[in-house]
């Protein structure tokens, strides 16, 4: 197993199909927790604890777990104090009344007052935002980011194009991610600011693990908080300042030389 620090709150573990069978245990029973796994995540534990200087009294673990294409399981591990719980729970909060916006009385109105196929379209439609929107609140994979306490991730590439927000305290941040990035098939890029933050928004367009792989490690490792598809991101394109429209990555990319 390969345990890799990737700053002072997250540690990457990354153990092959083959060590896992080696122990008993299959990448299936790791990512779904089974029982057979206790032992397993106790030494993990303790190994990650150890490296992140862990403080279980006052701190969380939290560890999303996920299941490579080739068998082998990656895991990231988060320690999560009490003010990266409040943001955590902050950022469902706003996911939650993204989910209320969906829902007004004038929506549900709207869908009322149509006759025939077009009520049903319109209710489908709804529902279906409404469910997407719910389980990108829950299923988003965070990539080793602050999850809410006790949730527990399992990642595989559903479709090609993704969407992912990173949060950046500095601009300078910004730039490096997107120096590191810019080569990745990032079809859409916008930059905003929202209150004292900047928030990248940046479409993937790939099926490649190993490339969503190196997009998730770079907002790992130089932005402050990593979603994917979240519902958040909506919030940010409607109440954010616009700081670069366009091919953001590739402008901030060229920022930084």
């Amino acid at each position: 197993m390969i345990i890799v620090k990737m700053n002072e709150t997250t540690v990457e573990c990354s153990i092959a199909a083959s060590e896992l069978h080696e122990i008993g245990l299959t990448p299936e029973a790791v990512v779904n927790g089974a029982e057979n796994t206790t032992s397993f995540f106790a030494q993990l534990n303790k190994e990650v604890g150890a490296q992140l200087d862990y403080d279980p009294e006052t701190e969380v673990m939290m560890m999303s777990k996920n299941m490579m294409m080739d068998g082998s399981v990656r895991i990231f591990a988060v320690k999560m104090s009490n003010e990266d719980i409040q943001k955590a729970t902050d950022r469902i909060r706003g996911a939650a009344e993204t989910v209320l916006r969906l829902l007004t009385q004038e929506r549900v109105d709207e869908i009322k007052s149509k006759t025939g196929r077009d009520k049903g379209v319109a209710l489908n439609e709804v529902i279906t935002n409404v469910t997407d929107t719910i389980n990108r609140m829950y299923n988003t994979d965070y990539s080793g980011n602050q999850l809410p306490q006790n949730e527990e991730v399992s990642y595989q590439p559903l479709t090609e194009y993704a969407s992912y927000m990173m949060e950046f305290d500095d601009l300078d941040d910004a730039k490096r991610f997107s120096k590191v990035v810019q080569k990745l098939p990032i079809v859409d890029s916008v930059l905003y600011k929202h209150g004292k933050t900047y928030y990248l928004i940046a479409g993937l367009m790939t099926a490649d693990e190993s490339i969503i792989y190196e997009m998730r490690r770079a907002g790992v490792e130089y932005s402050q908080m990593l979603t994917v598809n979240a519902p958040e991101a909506m919030f940010i394109e409607e109440h954010g300042d616009v700081i670069l429209a366009e091919d953001a990555v590739i402008h901030l990319a060229d920022l930084s030389k």
